[in-house]
């Protein structure tokens, strides 16, 4: 539908008159009809009935006021058709703040290079064609508004998000943790353990809110329903990542004790809360969801204190032991990381049989993986777990990679490449609990002659791929060979 505009201005020297023609007809020649006194208004017709019938003509979609000193001195003063003009247009603008059909078009700026504009004007949002600089980027804000057709569009309305629609889990205090943590750090950074430990603390309190409850045993609905908890658990993860990459930079010193702590927590989610305080019996999987989150935030643990060179720390979380008291319900022996490994047949099952995925693990971590960790340093914190499962575990008890399947075939990992820099490998070398370079060569031509002895085959994840053995990873001959 063409749009129509009418040109309101102040007679006066000829070259204004003809700037305001070329304003017209170029606005005709853009597809505007324009409505001008200079055509529009014949001899014998009635200025003011002429004025207040554009005003209040339907048709009429805009009314383009040009003000420039002479414009703006008459309507002030309420002189001649400009005066009378004001006093129709005033009425209208102020009765209607919002009022859009009424457009300000500015000509001229006084020697301050303010707009002269009338008074009833001054607080509308204006066009400036008053400089040659700007005018075509000005023409093209007027003719845009004239037919609707704004640069910058509103987007289109979307639908309001799951995580306002859908009930929030009580994670409240984790995240406040993590919003006040930079300021705390700032003015203590010695507070780095003691805001550890409670947020932790707080950690596990709120996982309890996503303990499955009446699980099916049908794999298809427990897939489902076993997917939707670790989804919903997601902001609470988020929230342990981005601490996690806070206070484990190399500036704070942390004691492992408070993750080892944490980890040790894991077999009292393998049951009831109360469980031996009110006594009844549970369902093995209706706990299932935590053996993943407890893999998965070890994981993310390994792979953030790679991220932040804190190998220290990494080494102590691969080496030291942990006092998993309720694993088998007794008091057993320190035991090793590889404990919190678990083979989760829910998810393994729901995607092998609905999705003809090899890993269900391995498919959950890749397909929701936080945003600040890439997809193959996940990878290799996966695989340099199993990789220290194999150097030293002295039981069947091993970490698996169930990621691997998921790393590019023809990439190396950047790890492997950087161990021919002895300074990389003196920074490195306590992952693999050695102190020096024949140390390491010695743990690891030690487990190649064991894998020969015993005719072992490499590992196979079940798919294209396989896990190559740490030796065929590393070619000790070159490890700290370079500067």
């Amino acid at each position: 539908m063409t749009k129509k505009v009418f040109i309101s201005y102040s007679w006066g020297l000829s070259e204004h008159q003809e700037k305001v023609k070329e304003l017209g007809t170029r606005l005709m020649s853009d597809g505007i009809d324009v409505e001008l006194d200079l055509w529009s208004l014949k001899d014998g017709h009635d200025v003011n009935f002429f004025m207040e019938s554009i005003v209040n003509d339907d048709s009429i979609n805009k009314v383009l006021i040009i003000s420039d000193k002479n414009y703006s001195d008459k309507a002030n003063s309420r002189k001649g058709g400009v005066g009378t003009e004001a006093q129709i247009l005033t009425p209208e603008l102020y009765g209607n703040a919002k009022q859009e059909k009424f457009i300000p078009i500015l000509f001229e700026r006084d020697e301050e290079n303010k707009p002269y504009l009338p008074t009833f004007l001054k607080t509308r949002k204006y066009i400036d064609l008053s400089h040659e600089e700007y005018f075509e980027e000005e023409y093209e804000n007027l003719v845009r508004n004239i037919l609707d057709a704004p640069q910058v569009r509103k987007p289109k309305l979307g639908t309001i998000p799951n995580f306002i629609t859908e009930e929030k889990q009580h994670d409240s205090k984790t995240y406040f943790h993590l919003k006040s943590l930079n300021n705390q750090l700032s003015k203590n950074p010695l507070k780095a353990n003691s805001l550890l430990e409670v947020f932790l603390n707080d950690f596990l309190e709120n996982l309890w809110n996503y303990q499955l409850k009446n699980a099916p045993r049908n794999v298809k609905e427990f897939g489902e329903k076993l997917l939707e908890n670790l989804l919903s658990y997601k902001d609470l993860r988020d929230n342990y990542i981005l601490f996690l990459f806070e206070v484990t930079k190399l500036e704070y010193e942390l004691d492992v004790d408070t993750f080892i702590n944490f980890f040790e927590k894991f077999p009292i989610y393998r049951k009831p809360r109360d469980f031996g305080i009110n006594g009844g019996s549970y369902y093995d999987i209706d706990f299932e969801n935590f053996k993943v989150v407890f893999q998965e935030l070890f994981l993310y643990t390994i792979a953030i204190g790679i991220k932040n060179n804190n190998f220290s720390l990494i080494s102590d979380l691969l080496h030291s032991g942990y006092f998993f008291n309720h694993l088998n319900g007794r008091n057993a022996e320190l035991e090793k990381f590889h404990e919190l490994y678990s083979h989760c047949d829910g998810l393994q099952n729901y995607y092998k049989e609905l999705h003809n995925k090899i890993s269900g693990f391995g498919e959950y971590i890749i397909t929701n993986l936080n945003s600040k960790i890439d997809k193959d340093e996940i990878i290799f914190a996966d695989l340099l777990c199993h990789y220290i499962s194999e150097l030293e575990s002295k039981n069947y008890k091993k970490w698996f990679p169930r990621l691997y399947i998921y790393k590019n075939e023809y990439e190396s990992f950047d790890f492997f490449i950087k161990l021919s820099s002895n300074r990389y490998f003196n920074k490195v070398k306590d992952l693999f609990n050695v102190e020096d370079l024949e140390s390491f060569k010695t743990l690891i031509n030690n487990y190649k002659l064991l894998i020969e002895k015993e005719n072992r085959s490499r590992h196979t994840s079940g798919g294209w791929n396989t896990i190559p053995f740490i030796f065929e990873s590393i070619k000790v001959d070159k490890v700290a060979t370079e500067r």
